[in-house]
């Protein structure tokens, strides 16, 4: 009955009847009664074309695909203009606010699309041969291609194993709803395997967890984060495409303060580490 209601309210609010909009998805005026009744189930091409008429936000288009238990639209991210968005200006707004304490958005290709300070200053710090290379340049570095480089993000941390192995749990779990990082996965894992992997170790030993705790050894000493990943959006507003974020915390003082010293009082244009 909640996809009932939720058609017939979102009827109502748009001043529409049942017959108008009967007349304008083609179908007879008792079948759009029967569904608001919950006498009768709309097809999934029905409920998006009702959906589509009544001009419902996408928040309310998720909703009644989910009550009437089909999946939600796989839909492509459009990177052009980005900046311009509501969802973007919110997300910006979250790394400005997390400095010192490095945070990034990626998508679902595991492509970042921002970060900030903290996050630039780390990369330089762990692995600076990556960020010299990419010259300040952020969107479109490949996170994957980045974990497994010799100079990644793995090079400089403690147990890169562990880490790895979670991270590629998570990472064959995503491919089997986005076929396209399976190449890039199947790279990582060599590379894991060939640097990173203990004597009478597998992947299949980590399982994906909901965050992670790193630890590097670096020029200002070990410095100890853990990170969650979360996705801006109401729950039934989460597809395949959504933009996510990873936020980075200090895993204790020292690591707090080293932060915060070389990231707070230093320019955007001038984060490098120092000793």
């Amino acid at each position: 009955m909640k996809l009932a209601q939720l058609l017939r309210h979102t009827r109502a609010d748009r001043k529409l009847s049942q017959l108008e909009l009967s007349l304008r998805l083609n179908v007879s005026q008792r079948h759009v009664s029967y569904i608001e009744a919950g006498r009768a189930r709309p097809s999934r091409e029905l409920l998006l074309a009702w959906m589509s008429e009544l001009e419902a936000p996408t928040s309310v288009r998720n909703a009644a695909l989910l009550h009437a238990g089909f999946a939600l639209p796989q839909e492509k991210l459009a990177l052009d203009g980005l900046e311009l968005t509501p969802v973007m200006q919110a997300l910006q707004r979250t790394l400005a606010a997390h400095d010192p304490n490095p945070a990034l958005i990626f998508d679902a290709e595991w492509k970042t699309v921002d970060q900030n300070r903290g996050a630039t200053w780390l990369w330089s710090l762990v692995m600076p041969e990556l960020a010299a290379t990419a010259r300040g340049h952020v969107r479109g570095m490949d996170m994957i291609a980045a974990l497994g480089h010799p100079q990644g993000l793995l090079s400089r941390m403690r147990d890169p194993w562990a880490v790895g192995a979670a991270l590629l749990a998570q990472l064959h779990t995503e491919a089997s709803a986005t076929p396209s990082l399976t190449a890039r996965i199947q790279r990582l894992s060599e590379a894991l395997n060939q640097r990173h992997r203990p004597a009478g170790k597998t992947e299949k030993t980590s399982h994906a967890a909901p965050y992670l705790s790193l630890t590097f050894d670096t020029a200002l000493g070990a410095l100890s984060y853990f990170y969650v990943q979360s996705v801006f959006a109401l729950p039934q507003d989460v597809t395949l495409a959504s933009l996510r974020m990873e936020l980075w915390f200090p895993g204790d003082s020292q690591t707090a303060e080293v932060t915060r010293r070389h990231v707070a009082l230093r320019p955007a244009s001038d984060l490098r580490p120092a000793a």
